[in-house]
């Protein structure tokens, strides 16, 4: 498919802020999946010893730990260049980040459609891209088995922005440039989450489209 970078840039201009990708209403069988996939065509560096495959059992361990003892442990892959980190927040949503510094050309953009093309055909679920922390918003879109590969330009997420009659609204006046005025951060680290309210995944029926 053929794209314009420029009907695209807007979604990466620098704000101090990631982009997440996620996919919605997962299951452990899907994260076993997903990390036998990653493991053999992807490079990767699990842990902090750097890892050259996930460790699918501790993962799995850890998805499921209800004692909150566990260490927590992060995988980065570098993709063309393009870096997409995994935390394993939870066991009901897939979640990686990537900075949207390094994205400065359609060849960047590619690297991140292929991966996520990747991603929906191995899963056969929806794979999304958004604001940091703003999973039901996204702002590019992909599932394979539905034939759906969409890119909003700006002007259509403002018009979607503007019809929500929701918190992501009403905190449109945080001051960040461009997009993510539409998508406020909620943590400053996604480590730390907040001790009051524990993070919640989101399921696809929360989207806005």
């Amino acid at each position: 498919m053929t794209r314009n970078w420029n009907d695209i840039n807007w979604i990466f201009e620098p704000d101090g802020s990631l982009r997440d990708i996620y996919v919605q209403d997962v299951t452990i069988s899907d994260w076993e999946n997903l990390i036998d996939f990653l493991n053999l065509n992807y490079e990767i560096k699990f842990g902090e010893d750097e890892k050259k495959q996930i460790d699918k059992e501790y993962v799995i361990k850890y998805l499921k730990d209800e004692t909150g003892e566990m260490e927590s442990k992060s995988m980065k892959i570098d993709f063309n260049g393009v870096n997409f980190h995994c935390y394993f927040f939870l066991p009901d949503q897939i979640e990686f980040d990537i900075d949207p510094r390094e994205i400065k050309t359609i060849n960047d953009f590619e690297s991140i459609e292929k991966f996520m093309v990747s991603i929906s055909k191995t899963l056969k679920n929806q794979v999304t891209l958004t604001g940091e922390n703003s999973p039901e918003f996204p702002l590019f879109k992909i599932d394979f088995e539905k034939d759906v590969n969409i890119v909003l330009t700006e002007k259509e997420a403002t018009e979607l922005s503007s019809n929500q009659n929701s918190a992501l609204t009403e905190l449109s006046a945080i001051k960040t440039r461009f997009m993510m005025r539409f998508f406020p951060k909620t943590f400053e680290n996604k480590i730390l989450k907040s001790a009051n309210e524990p993070y919640r995944p989101t399921g696809k029926d929360k989207n806005v489209w």
